[in-house]
């Protein structure tokens, strides 16, 4: 009897440790996938494999600079008698923003003037002649031509021994040069009037003077331009930056006053990564958001992708147009903008929450016959939301979009 009851507790704790081994009784017409037991049902939610269009984009950071600046240069030189604008004005092309003294040039313009109507009378006087009191007049009028000649010219060789030791400006030698020019006209004009009435007028006499007519003429628009040169106009609408102009200083031809930068468009600078480089053509539209102004967009146009990268970074400079008629960018803000880098259309579309990956090799899983199935498949584009599947996966699979990280292969699994 004690015998038997030894057996009956042996096989008992037998059967105990089987089932604990085990889990239990093994589940009828239970399926194995790939070497793995089947465990309860396990829920989960699923999303259809669809074609579609997708577009995938890279967030670039690009820099905000002047699309164009020119400096101002002032095209004469002299004292600044008035100022107009200051930096950081709009300005308009055209626009006088500071005046420098003309009294010099004005009195230049009255000799050109003084030239040009002499040379006018000699031409005149010559085609009709003239009289014993015209002969003694236009000797009077030599004489004067050839004092005020010689006078200038002294003055001329004084003012130049002074430029070359560095004493004056260059302006200053010119302005008497521009006298010493238009005094020598004069006297030329005044003797061949004396000559032409003293003698009578010959063809050559009369081309003379037409020839000397003309050059008093042109002297004359010379100097009126000098005499425009001093109100310094805007060359281009724009803001004016680096204005460094004040009443009293002196201004010169070869010395920038200041930058009229043209704000209307601005340029966005990026470089990109080579392996985009190829995907950008010139002329594509973008949208450029600026970091200090939240919620802008700005339309800009793809304008100059460079042919060689920076040797450090080994990415490609590019850079953008953009529209500004709020005048809201600045240079130097920084900004966002993404490229459209590849594009396709009626391709097999899934969800990127639903792609897992096992030492960077993208896998899903999918439900077959009421099976977690493990899926390795090929992507392609990545639109943020979605990607598209080159390989392993056909139009209408029942791909795990909830759970895809708990199940393992071939558990059993009820759809949501």
């Amino acid at each position: 009897m004690r015998k038997g009851l030894t057996v009956l507790i042996i096989m008992i704790v037998i059967a105990i440790s089987g089932f604990l081994i085990t889990g239990g009784p093994a589940r009828k017409g239970a399926k194995v996938v790939e070497g793995e037991a089947l465990t309860e049902n396990f829920t989960v939610e699923v999303v259809e494999v669809v074609r579609g269009n997708i577009k995938q984009t890279t967030e670039l950071n690009v820099t905000f600079a002047p699309y164009s600046s020119v400096p101002l240069i002032p095209k004469t030189g002299g004292t600044v008698v008035e100022v107009l604008a200051a930096t950081g004005d709009q300005v308009k092309k055209g626009q006088t923003l500071f005046v420098i003294d003309d009294t010099q040039l004005k009195l230049q313009v009255k000799q050109a003037e003084a030239a040009y109507e002499i040379a006018g009378a000699s031409l005149a006087q010559l085609e009709k002649g003239a009289s014993t009191e015209d002969l003694k007049q236009i000797e009077a009028t030599v004489l004067q031509a050839k004092a005020s000649s010689e006078n200038i010219e002294a003055e001329y060789q004084r003012m130049e021994e002074l430029y070359q030791k560095e004493m004056i400006p260059k302006k200053q030698l010119e302005a008497v040069e521009l006298q010493r020019k238009i005094a020598a006209t004069n006297l030329t004009a005044a003797q061949a009037r004396l000559t032409a009435a003293q003698k009578g007028a010959s063809e050559e006499q009369r081309n003379i003077l037409k020839s000397q007519v003309k050059q008093a003429e042109t002297a004359l628009e010379m100097a009126k331009l000098q005499l425009s040169y001093t109100k310094v106009a805007a060359p281009i609408s724009g803001v004016l930056a680096q204005f460094n102009v004040e009443v009293g200083g002196m201004a010169a031809p070869a010395a920038p006053a200041g930058l009229i930068v043209d704000n209307s468009r601005m340029k966005a600078k990026a470089v990109v990564p080579e392996s985009y480089i190829n995907n950008l053509k010139v002329g594509e539209k973008v949208t450029i958001e600026a970091k200090a102004l939240p919620g802008s967009v700005f339309t800009g146009t793809i304008t100059a992708v460079s042919p060689l990268a920076e040797q450090a970074t080994r990415q490609f400079p590019v850079e953008f147009s953009v529209v500004n008629s709020s005048q809201a960018l600045k240079a130097g803000m920084l900004g966002t903008t993404h490229l459209t880098i590849g594009e396709a259309t009626n391709v097999p579309l899934i969800p990127v929450s639903t792609v897992l990956y096992e030492r960077e090799k993208p896998y899903v899983f999918v439900v077959e016959e009421g099976l977690a199935v493990r899926r390795n498949i090929k992507i392609g584009l990545n639109s943020g939301e979605m990607v598209s599947v080159l390989e392993g996966l056909n139009e209408g699979t029942m791909v795990i979009s909830r759970g895809q990280h708990q199940v393992k292969n071939g558990m059993l699994v009820e759809v949501k």
